[in-house]
């Protein structure tokens, strides 16, 4: 296990959602030496590396090491207790402490980032310019200038950058979103959605830890807050869903509830306006837990839920009844007649079926998780070269809104969000 006393120190963290503000202008400087990625052919072993072994991380990394053909080589995480667990769960790993040290090792082609947001742009941009391809975890950056410095630096050296958005490639959704697109919904006018919690968010500190490295989703210096955490995930969801980016927002939110030393908002209601005149509510409390996380796309023919369990449709009742709804299964939800989405009986499996199509790969994919299929695709596009769902240009759609909802809630004012500034 390596240790190196000059690693990424405890300032060095605190020190993170600042330096991300010294990198504005600063995406066409650097010097890197793969301006194209090498080839990985279809049945190479992938060499990976984890940095960040958290929970999320933590999970992240249990998944991947399940993956044919991908070998995690390396783990890096400033605390020792997080860094021994990463070690346990991918064994022969080398350990770092520095993460710059990590990405001097030549053999690692891939690397996944899943530490504090303050911290997603360095540690990106330092492994793209080592040549390595970065899947780096949601909300893309603390800032958005920040979002568009990775982007740049991914176009630039020809690595792959994917943001860690996983609904993109959750079978529901992606079920969902071909119904919309197919018309299933008319036209859409509104979408509501909601992220509720009944929690602190606060998580006890470890004795060799500090609270502004176990709770730093607490503190602006640091966060931002539920709108990146939470929101950005169905920001993103709604982005897709009508295929459009926000044009402009207002919004409330207050530390009412939980008076304990954070400084980030405790509840959130924000409405995004897009440039077709969709509306998009969203709120997120962590005082009720009531209606938990979905997402409502309401449309001129029905309204459809969708959340990380079932996926449910409704038709307005002015609406003719769909040719397949006798088949499907219905369920009642405050007096409202549902109609359950099931991915496996989509009319489009059933034709490619019928044709003689093979579509066991779609069925098994049915069954998986949106985080495991969210990591395959990763290290698919590094063999086949084809753009991630969630690429950085979807990555930095979804942190410019959600960075503009704080803006909005900060100075209480309706702010535009001009399309020039999705622009990378």
């Amino acid at each position: 296990m390596t240790q190196q006393t000059d690693g990424l120190s405890r300032r060095d963290f605190l020190k993170g959602a600042v330096a991300t503000a010294a990198t504005i202008g600063m995406g066409s400087i650097g010097v890197f030496t793969h301006a194209q990625a090498d080839m990985i052919g279809p049945n190479d072993t992938i060499n990976a590396a984890l940095i960040g072994v958290g929970s999320e991380g933590g999970m992240l990394l249990s998944k991947t090491i399940k993956i044919p053909n991908v070998k995690v080589v390396a783990c890096c995480d400033i605390q020792p207790k997080h860094l021994q667990r990463g070690l346990d769960i991918a064994k022969g790993a080398r350990g770092y402490a520095d993460y710059r040290e990590m990405l001097d090792d030549k053999s690692i082609q891939a690397v996944i980032i899943a530490t504090p947001i303050g911290l997603h742009e360095s540690m990106t941009v330092d492994s793209l310019r080592a040549g390595k391809h970065v899947l780096c975890e949601k909300m893309m950056a603390y800032s958005t200038e920040g979002a568009i410095h990775m982007a740049r630096v991914a176009r630039q050296t020809g690595r792959k950058l994917q943001i860690g958005h996983q609904r993109r490639y959750n079978p529901r959704y992606r079920h969902a979103h071909k119904m919309i697109q197919d018309g299933l919904l008319g036209e859409i006018t509104h979408v509501r959605s909601q992220w509720n919690r009944n929690a602190s968010w606060r998580r006890p500190v470890a004795q060799d830890s500090t609270e502004e490295l176990t709770n730093w989703r607490l503190y602006k210096k640091s966060s931002q807050g539920l709108m990146a955490e939470l929101g950005s995930h169905q920001i993103d969801v709604v982005n897709w869903m009508i295929g459009q980016v926000p044009s402009a927002v207002v919004g409330i939110g207050g530390l009412d509830y939980w008076k304990d030393g954070r400084d980030i908002f405790d509840n959130v209601q924000m409405v995004f306006e897009y440039p077709n005149g969709v509306k998009y509510t969203f709120q997120s409390l962590t005082t009720n837990q009531f209606d938990g996380a979905t997402e409502q796309i309401m449309g001129t023919k029905g309204t459809m839920i969708l959340s990380e369990g079932p996926c449910t449709f409704y038709r307005e009742p002015k609406t003719d009844e769909e040719i397949w709804e006798s088949m499907a299964k219905k369920e009642a939800t405050d007096g409202k007649g549902g109609i359950t989405l099931d991915a496996s009986k989509s009319p489009r499996l059933q034709k490619e079926a019928a044709e003689g199509s093979s579509i066991a790969d779609e069925i098994a994919n049915l069954k998986k998780d949106a985080y495991t299929l969210e990591l395959e695709d990763f290290f698919q596009t590094l063999r086949d070269g084809h753009e991630p769902m969630c690429s950085a240009r979807v990555g930095l759609e979804t942190c410019l809104a959600a960075i503009k909802a704080n803006e909005a809630m900060e100075n209480r004012a309706w702010t535009d969000i001009p399309a020039s500034l999705y622009k990378i």
